[in-house]
């Protein structure tokens, strides 16, 4: 196991290693340290808005901690960044019916859902021509 106080060092020392990030998030998902890791992972994606690995690994720990509509929203959203619109959507829906959310979270899935979905529609309708 990864030693989380070590990679928060090394972190400090290279804050723009996206591998230190990486193994860091990791080391406080396996200790258990959700909220930390969560915390580290709204910086990293904030700075890299286009990295499905970072919603991924928020993914993660949203489920560890039992949030099952972020959970899948994430999901959802490295999905999207990976070209798989049809597994994104899915997890969209998902996320929409897992019962978990208030109203301001669904209305962000909801409003993210219909995008997706003209996205993927104008995708096959240029894929027909």
């Amino acid at each position: 196991m990864k030693d989380p106080e070590f990679l928060a060092e090394a972190q400090k020392r290279y804050p723009y290693s996206r591998a230190i990030n990486y193994a860091y998030i990791a080391a406080l998902q396996d200790t258990g340290a959700n909220d930390a890791a969560l915390a580290t992972l709204r910086e990293s994606i904030a700075q890299y808005p286009k990295d499905a690995r970072l919603y991924g690994m928020q993914a993660k720990a949203y489920a560890a901690m039992g949030k099952r509509l972020l959970q899948h929203q994430a999901q959802g959203e490295a999905y999207a960044l990976q070209g798989s619109l049809p597994a994104a959507i899915e997890q969209l829906q998902l996320a929409r019916s897992a019962g978990d959310g208030d109203f301001y979270q669904l209305s962000v899935v909801d409003a993210r859902l219909k995008e997706l979905r003209a996205q993927y529609a104008a995708e096959m309708k240029e894929a027909k021509r």
